[in-house]
Parts: C-alpha cells; structure tokens; sequence
C-alpha cells in the first residue's frame, strides 16, 4: 500500500468536501457507526456479549456461616479458572458452586490452586450438566497500552440488587441458587506494571469485591487477563484496576495439564510453567513478536496509532480511532473484493450512505466521496490493496488534524 496514494486521494476528498459545504461540528464520535460499513463490528460486539454471559460464572462458596463469592470463566469441559482468594477459605467439605444465567448451579471442586503473590489462581473442577452445550474462552497472550479492554464478572455492589440472589442471603449455597446477570463494564489498558520478574495490567475497566477471578477481554473476546485486586487511594479519588496476563494464566494451566486454547497464530507454541511458588514471570511464547505499543495491523495494513489518539474499536479487519482531544477520527475496514471493480464498490457505498459521487485522480486505485453521518460530514476512501482486497478509510472531524497525517505516513 503506498501512502502517497493514500495522501493524494484525501487531497482530492478535501476539494470534493469543501464542495459539499461542510458545516457541521467535528466530532470523534462521528465515526461510531457510519451505516453499513461498521454493522459488522455492532454485530460483532453482540457476539461477544453473548459468548461472554455464557463462558463468564459466578463462583459461590459457603465455609459454616460465612458465604464466599467471586467470578470465574470456563476454559475447558468442566473446568473453570478463578482466583486463588476465591476459594482459599474453603475447607474439603465446604459447599462450592459455578454458575450462570445459563448453567444451573453445579457442585464444583478445587483442582489445583497457587496463591503466591504472583501467581493467584486456581483451577475448578465440575461435571458438566448433560444437555447443556457450554462454551469455553479462547487466551490471547499479547496486550499493550491503549488497547481496548473489557471486564465481565459478578461485583457484589451490583449483584446485591438482583433479586435472584435473595436465596444466597436467606438459604445459604444450594442447588436452588439462581444466578444474577452478569455486568460488564468497559475501557483501555492503561500501563504494564513490571516487579521484579512479575508483570500486572492496569485498565480501566471498573471492577470491585466479587468481580476477583472475572475475565478481562479484548474486544474480540479474547482474555487477556483475570481480574484479581483493585486499590483506592483514600482522600485522592484515585483509583487502579488490576488483571494478572494471560500468559501466566495459561502457564498456570499447563503446569496442571489443562490445555488453553489460544488466539490464532499463537497455537502450539511453547510456553514455561510457572515453578511453584516461585516470582520468577513465565517466559514469553518464543517467536512471539512484541509489538510496538501503538502498532497496530488490520488485514495486511499495518499503521501506527499517534500518542494522543485511543483505539476505539479493532477487530482483525476493522479498526476505529478517535483524537483524545474529540476533534477527529478514523477508522479503516479491509473487505474482499469478490471480482467486484472497485469503482463499483465505491458507488454502491456511497449509494447506500447517501454520499457523493465517487471521484478518482489516480486510474482508479482509489476513490472518494463523501456523506453525512449524525450531521457529521465525513469523507471516505476505497482504495484497492491487492488483487483481492480493498479498503475503506473514513475521516471525520478535524481532517488537517496532525495524528491524521501520522496515521496515514505510517501505513504499510
């Protein structure tokens, strides 16, 4: 992909546009949903919401008099991953249960657990019910500052409000339980902490007492982290959450011959165990590319994300991003192009969003046209990539913004 190309089509949607009399406000949001083009990406994130209230559980745990609750996600045919505090209280004859909106209460038992401070997990065993098809979390190892993120699990703050858990307070752990529904709560990778040999992501997707043992996602469903503590600084307002990686997750897994099903590309790869109770971080996977914080590839694009703009949305062939200052965005969507010229394609798009007619400067390696989303004006660009793909690259807001030409000279 060359990026004078790219530079010499905005150029010429920069004339069409001022032609259009664009007169609305810019806005990041602009871009959120413009028609068709993101309909997946919506669709998307109903998938995930579905996959996610069914693999995420809430973990009950009773020891006498004292009832214990967490989160917790299936990872495999009768196993659930957790925290280790979750269930430590619980002695051999404690009554311990997972389960969700869809999985009837089911006795469950601890498998193995490591309860160091580096490595706080453990593993669940159950018998999974028959006629009840379960679905399980894929691991993704690789995570980086900015990247969108989302917490699901059961936070006691929200739960307590739920009728369905009126029985936990007035008969105690049965059968009988009825979980209440799951709570998402959503935001950005904010720092990889490292001490020592132990590594934390900080994000800020809010969780509290009971979402401990809960996935944290990205936003292809993917986990990336189990939720584990968060920290309030008193007086200050302040405030962390905190997941320990994936990679140690799945590492904690192996040492007890549960098999974690990985993203794809990170399939069977070697990976170290961790050493019992020891600090020591799990080595990374070997081969594994460490990506620049702000890199990032959709389709064969790969592009850079400026400093002071977030990811807003991405997926292996859509990417969304916003100014943080809320005065641009930009997103990019890669698309087969099934034998269609792409002429053709640009026409139809912009048909269908109510834009311009596509104008081309270049013999027709891109086109330009421009619509009106939520009275926003925006300006779009298909461009062929390969013999068998094109791109859409949508602008909205501040189209001189500085990050938008950072985005565009980065294009690879």
């Amino acid at each position: 992909m060359r990026s004078p190309s790219i530079r010499s089509a905005f150029l010429a949607a920069w004339s069409a546009a001022t032609v259009f009399a664009m007169t609305a406000s810019p806005s990041a949001a602009a871009i959120d949903s413009p028609g068709r083009i993101f309909s997946e990406l919506e669709e998307r994130r109903r998938e995930v919401s579905a996959l996610m209230e069914e693999a995420t559980v809430w973990v009950v745990g009773q020891e006498g008099q004292r009832l214990l609750q967490g989160s917790g996600f299936l990872v495999e045919s009768g196993w659930v991953m957790t925290n280790a505090h979750v269930v430590d209280q619980l002695g051999k004859n404690s009554a311990l249960y997972v389960l969700n909106d869809k999985l009837p209460a089911t006795r469950a038992s601890i498998a193995a657990m490591a309860d160091d401070e580096g490595h706080d997990f453990a593993l669940l065993r159950f018998t999974p019910p028959r006629g009840i098809p379960l679905r399980h979390l894929t691991f993704n190892l690789d995570v980086n500052r900015m990247d969108r993120v989302s917490a699901w699990g059961y936070p006691a703050m929200v739960t307590q409000f739920d009728s369905r858990t009126n029985r936990l307070d007035s008969e105690g752990v049965s059968s009988r339980l009825r979980a209440p529904s799951v709570v998402y709560t959503e935001g950005v990778v904010n720092s990889l902490v490292r001490d020592g040999g132990r590594e934390t992501i900080i994000h800020s997707a809010a969780i509290a007492a009971g979402n401990s043992g809960g996935p944290l996602i990205n936003s292809r469903g993917e986990v990336v982290g189990i939720n584990t503590w968060g920290y309030t600084e008193e007086g200050e307002g302040a405030f962390l959450n905190a997941a320990l990686p994936a990679e140690s997750v799945v590492a904690f897994m192996a040492s007890h011959k549960v098999a974690a099903r990985l993203a794809a590309g990170q399939e069977g790869k070697p990976l170290s165990a961790p050493s019992g109770t020891s600090d020591r971080r799990p080595e990374r996977l070997r081969g594994q590319p460490i990506r620049d914080d702000r890199a990032r590839r959709v389709g064969p694009i790969q592009l850079t994300v400026p400093r002071d703009w977030s990811v807003v949305d991405e997926s292996e062939d859509a990417l969304v991003l916003g100014a943080d200052d809320g005065t641009a965005s930009l997103a990019v969507v890669v698309d087969e192009l099934d034998g269609a010229p792409l002429g053709r394609i640009a026409r139809n798009l912009s048909r269908e969003q109510g834009g311009t007619t596509p104008t081309t400067d270049d013999g027709g390696e891109s086109y330009t046209f421009v619509f009106s989303d939520d009275d926003v004006d925006v300006i779009a660009v298909v461009i062929g990539l390969d013999d068998e793909h094109y791109a859409v690259i949508i602008v909205a807001g501040d189209y001189e913004h500085q990050g938008i030409d950072e985005i565009l000279d980065s294009f690879e």
